[in-house]
């Protein structure tokens, strides 16, 4: 009598390294990643290798790596919907080959993989090339915990409200949630700086705000008076504002 051999299929992880400073990468994080056949590196442009990637470089200073597939994702930051379909479904395809080998793939992500990330579009698209994957999710340390760490801000205290949200909102409804919550994180406003802190004195926030860029990177940056900033010079990508109430 025989029996079916069953193949093992890998498990997809989604493994956030925190916002860049190698010491903020869990135990958890490091174990999986040193356990994995194959590390899924997102990258954003064209020519760009995974040793230029901010979560490789975060991992490569801790992890062993040696004999690891190293899986570069073209994963374009764009609005375009047929580009963002046709990059996502490719990486998911590659991630999928690995997992039905066998192989355990471990896509890095700064941050968080539930907050902001890539991660969170892939899950789908790899499950259904691969669907008898398991999917785990190893959590990160965010950019915003670190943030309000970094600038001793406190994100919320007692009862009070936090909205987390991007600033490519207009001015005037983010005027409006200045007035409903008592702390506001607002994301990717490198495009809008400039709105915003006029915004902020406007509504007498100022003071009560903090910048901060690159948060965990050597060049961080941490600024207690908005006022200070340079004006039409456009921060880093990784940069953010926490507005608390005064």
């Amino acid at each position: 009598m025989s029996s079916a051999v069953i193949e093992r299929v890998g498990t997809f992880y989604g493994v956030g390294v925190g916002p860049g400073d190698p010491e903020l990468l869990t135990l958890k994080a490091l174990r999986v990643i040193n356990s994995a056949g194959a590390i899924a590196v997102p990258i954003a442009k064209e020519g760009m290798s995974a040793t230029e990637s901010r979560a490789f470089m975060v991992i490569a200073q801790e992890a062993e790596l040696i004999g690891t597939e190293i899986l570069e994702l073209y994963l374009p930051m764009t609005r375009e919907a047929d580009t963002l379909e046709s990059s996502r479904t490719e990486a998911a395809a590659l991630v999928a080959d690995r997992l039905s080998a066998g192989s355990d793939v471990v896509f890095i992500t700064i941050g968080d993989p539930m907050l902001y990330s890539t991660f969170s579009y892939l899950v789908p698209l790899v499950k259904g090339a691969a669907p008898e994957a398991d999917v785990q999710v190893i959590p990160g340390v965010s950019s915003i915990n670190a943030a309000a760490a970094a600038s001793s801000t406190p994100l919320a205290e007692s009862g009070e409200r936090v909205l987390v949200v991007p600033a490519a909102y207009s001015i005037e409804e983010l005027r409006h949630w200045l007035e409903e919550f008592d702390t506001i994180v607002l994301m990717k406003i490198f495009r809008k700086i400039d709105e915003l802190v006029d915004l902020l004195i406007d509504t007498g926030r100022a003071e009560s705000s903090v910048f901060v860029s690159k948060v965990g990177w050597p060049d961080e940056e941490v600024v207690t008076d908005i006022r200070n900033l340079p004006k039409k010079e456009r921060p880093d990508y990784f940069s953010m504002l926490i507005v608390r109430r005064g």
